[in-house]
């Protein structure tokens, strides 16, 4: 088999993304749901003692209370519904609306931010982004200072990022303030993964394959070892935003396996047979 075809799966990830992301956009006029942390508005924490119908629920409070978004979390701890709702909703009323619906309330909090100062958090995010990616694009051609080998480590950070993007929208995973830290942990942890590999590959000694599997045991042995504490840290949903954070980097570092090592290593492997670097 033609170890180029490897390149497939990654492009195909990317358009599939692309395109969610395209239909988020259409439907609401961004490219991915935003938390009330980055947009303003009203966040209530409910925990429950059973299991809840959020999409009949949800069918039920926006009728009364207009734009309204519910995410179900559950782990040992018990079982809570996360409520954006508009800057100006009565907490009360919406509480009091579900309790009437046959929810027993165990507890709640609830936290509000204006429009304005949501703004100015999404501007202030962009803006820090922005920079990381600059940042990291000079230092890794810096390091390497070959084109080619540069543009697949910067290529497979943006591959990583626009495809857990994509994949939070289909979990329903809002972009907020937790879930955009673990996408920056996520561009340092697939910079890592792949100057690893880069670095290995072109100067390492020792037979070409060879190379590639002692890579490889050490990339896997780094990424399951971080998979599996991520799991247990959302299996026990400890608090909301650490099971936000850890499920976003969970997806992140599955992804960052398939792009790291049927993108990018299929392209090193294909520039150094181009140079003749064995």
């Amino acid at each position: 088999m033609n170890y180029k075809l490897y390149l497939i799966i990654p492009i195909i990830l990317l358009l599939v993304s692309v395109g969610v992301l395209l239909n988020q956009y259409n439907q609401t006029g961004e490219w991915f749901e935003r938390s009330i942390d980055l947009k303003g508005g009203t966040l209530i924490t409910v925990k429950v003692s059973s299991a809840v119908d959020v999409p009949d629920l949800k069918s039920v409070l926006s009728a009364k209370f207009g734009s309204i978004q519910i995410r179900e979390l559950s782990g040992i701890t018990g079982q809570s519904l996360l409520i954006n709702a508009e800057a100006d909703v009565d907490i009360d009323d919406l509480l009091s609306e579900i309790s009437s619906y046959g929810i027993d309330v165990l507890e709640y909090s609830a936290q509000q931010i204006g429009a304005t100062l949501g703004e100015t958090f999404w501007v202030q995010a962009q803006t820090g982004i922005i920079v990381a990616l600059v940042f990291m694009a000079l230092i890794v051609f810096f390091i390497f200072r070959t084109a080619v080998p540069s543009m697949a480590v910067i290529s497979a950070v943006i591959f990583d990022a626009i495809i857990t993007l994509a994949l939070m929208q289909v979990f329903d995973i809002p972009l907020s303030l937790a879930s955009l830290a673990a996408i920056l942990m996520i561009i340092g942890y697939s910079v890592d993964t792949d100057i690893l590999l880069t670095t290995r590959l072109l100067k390492g000694t020792g037979p070409l394959r060879e190379r590639v599997v002692t890579t490889l045991k050490t990339s896997l042995t780094m990424s399951f070892t971080s998979i599996g504490a991520l799991t247990i840290l959302i299996i026990f949903g400890i608090a909301e935003v650490l099971t936000e954070i850890a499920t976003v980097l969970l997806i992140g570092l599955i992804i960052d396996i398939l792009i790291t090592w049927l993108m990018n290593a299929t392209i090193l492997r294909w520039y150094m047979e181009r140079k003749g670097i064995s």
